[in-house]
């Protein structure tokens, strides 16, 4: 499971970076060329790119034209509307695709011979399905804080809290197909 996380926080470094750096056309220029390394080394080592890399790349290409060409409008203070926009949107279009996000990052670190199991893309497709209500509520929250219909304190904890939600599910989901799958076998 740490290896997935692992993996999971590579595909944030763009974010982390990006909106650190002022102005905001750099810290999207370095976004988008981090975003950009990051999905030819996935490309090199995996032979495939994780959705939310890919729409990475997309957005912060996108970020970085809006952002030179209009600079008085303020991307960053949307950062975390974005962020949770780009994360539910990745999780519900890999749904939609049917790779779900989390099988891509857990083929990285699961032997090949595992990963066309049933139980594996079962429980792979329910986290995923499950990260993407959670991303889906956090973003509800992020609209809410970024319309200042909630504070800062109550919008973030909220967000925080989906965030905790989805780790757990993370935790407990795989364990529970098991246990699931190993009672249906008799």
């Amino acid at each position: 499971m740490l290896a997935t996380l692992f993996w999971i926080f590579v595909d944030l470094i763009p974010f982390i970076v990006a909106f650190q750096v002022e102005p905001q056309a750099l810290g999207f220029g370095i976004g988008f060329v981090l975003a950009v390394l990051i999905y030819l080394f996935q490309k090199k080592k995996f032979g495939e790119v994780t959705t939310i890399i890919a729409i990475k790349v997309f957005y912060f290409f996108c970020g970085f034209w809006v952002a030179l060409l209009f600079p008085s409008f303020h991307l960053f203070d949307f950062t975390q509307l974005f962020m949770y926009g780009i994360l539910t949107f990745a999780a519900v279009w890999s749904l939609a695709i049917k790779k779900p996000f989390t099988l891509q990052y857990a083929r990285k670190v699961v032997a090949p011979e595992f990963t066309e199991h049933s139980l594996f893309l079962a429980s792979n497709f329910w986290l995923t399905l499950i990260w993407a209500v959670a991303f889906g509520l956090s973003l509800i929250c992020s609209t809410l804080y970024a319309m200042a219909l909630v504070s800062g304190e109550v919008g973030v904890t909220l967000v925080h809290v989906w965030n905790l939600v989805g780790l757990a599910a993370t935790i407990l989901v795989r364990p529970i197909a098991r246990r699931y799958f190993l009672n249906k076998q008799g």
